[in-house]
């Protein structure tokens, strides 16, 4: 990267703003942090002399060059901190050629690549066949709100991509179900809470006993007592790839169990999958149902989970698995799935470039992820995780090496110069 020094600056800036979404304040309708972010992007765009648009501070887009138009879409708002964190998490760290920050990887670092790159195609001189049209979104993480805005104010392109996912290219995503279970009140715990976002696995759990906590069986599921306050930990992974993650809602309600509380049903169908959901596979992978937001309120115990479902299946099919649970629930599509044919022009234009910069014979893959690419008809998911490694999206330590950095620059250039030349 020609500019890497002035990039890693750029992308400092970027991590500085904690722009997990925030109360709507004024013209900021997700909060002032992200509405810092959506602002010094579009100034380094605008330094860098691309025409903006500020689509009323829900999103922005960059624009460059004439014809068909292809797009590109990310993201800057992210997913809280949470903690475990080796260092600020809201500051560029970098350490041992390791980068470390929130939104290093999702997806402050490679939306500000993929306008580097095309910043070298505006200065190379090359005249680009297509209108590229980058487009900046502020709440993927929470809601899609940008997303929507964006296609109420105009027509977005047919094809593009989103360096939200995996490397080489995901040429189909999972439609997404959100399952609501509901249980009673317990007999003897109360104050039930845990999980920070819907597409989290849970990594902290919590409640409080009447009379104080057992501790001797409390310390057998692994968890901590302090008077009546019970607390569980786990390990936070992205919703759709809960087996990378450790629920920590799961010792909570064994030791509910072990206590007299009627929660057996919960234990075999949301955690351990007594009906078989996972069996609902094919190509593109397998059904993953992941519990990850408990709540109580006046009404009783509310426990939320994210299922990821690959075409053909439908929530349909999973509803008629979660009827056999006996727990009552409500669900609802947040995503249908998206498929794009794996052998077309735009397919093999990226993986080209991922191929050409890694000396492989990578081939489109499917993924349980949700990312913008959605926002386009042919829409692909286009890296910037490479396969093997953990860049611990939406956990502590979030990071990504300088090698890899270059790397995934330099995949994201040759793919907008050769879709350039199309």
């Amino acid at each position: 990267m020609r500019e890497f020094n002035q990039f890693k600056k750029d992308l400092a800036a970027l991590i500085s703003f904690r722009s997990v979404r925030g109360e709507r304040e004024d013209n900021m309708p997700f909060g002032k942090e992200v509405y810092g972010a959506l602002s010094y992007f579009l100034e380094v765009a605008e330094r860098m002399g691309f025409n903006t648009i500020n689509y009323d501070n829900y999103a922005g887009e960059i624009i460059f060059g004439e014809g068909d138009e292809i797009g590109i879409i990310g993201h800057l708002d992210v997913v809280p901190a949470g903690g475990g964190w080796d260092h600020d998490p809201f500051e560029l760290t970098i350490k041992d050629g390791i980068c470390y920050g929130r939104g290093v990887q999702d997806d402050k670092g490679p939306l500000l690549q993929c306008l580097y790159a095309l910043n070298e195609l505006k200065n190379s001189g090359i005249a680009p066949k297509r209108k590229f049209r980058l487009f900046v979104g502020c709440n993927e993480e929470t809601g899609w709100e940008d997303l929507s805005y964006i296609q109420s104010k105009t027509v977005l392109p047919e094809y593009g991509f989103s360096p939200d996912g995996n490397f080489p290219l995901s040429y189909a995503e999972k439609g997404i179900g959100i399952f609501e279970f509901r249980i009673p009140h317990l007999k003897n715990f109360h104050s039930l809470s845990g999980g920070s976002a819907v597409n989290a696995v849970c990594a902290y759990a919590k409640c409080t006993e009447d009379g104080g906590a057992d501790r001797e069986t409390a310390e057998k599921y692994g968890l901590r007592i302090d008077g009546e306050l019970i607390e569980s930990f786990g390990v936070a992974a992205h919703g759709s790839s809960p087996h990378l993650g450790k629920n920590a809602m799961l010792p909570l309600f064994k030791y509910f169990a072990e206590k007299g509380e009627n929660v057996g049903s919960v234990i075999e169908c949301l955690f351990e999958d007594r009906y078989g959901i996972s069996k609902l596979e094919n190509e593109q992978g397998k059904v993953t149902f992941s519990p990850d937001l408990l709540s109580e309120d006046k009404e009783g115990i509310k426990i939320t989970c994210d299922c990821r479902i690959p075409a053909p299946f439908t929530l349909e099919d999973v509803k008629r698995i979660a009827d056999k649970f006996g727990i009552p629930y409500t669900a609802f599509e947040k995503h249908p799935p998206l498929l794009v044919e794996k052998e077309g022009w735009f397919v093999e234009t990226l993986l080209s470039a991922y191929n050409s910069v890694t000396g492989e014979n990578g081939v489109p893959q499917s993924m349980g992820g949700s990312t913008f690419a959605r926002a386009f008809k042919y829409g692909c998911a286009f890296g910037c995780e490479f396969p093997g490694i953990d860049a611990h999206i939406h956990d502590a330590n979030e990071r990504v090496s300088e090698d890899n950095l270059e790397k995934s620059y330099e995949i994201y250039r040759r793919a907008i110069f050769a879709l350039a030349e199309k």
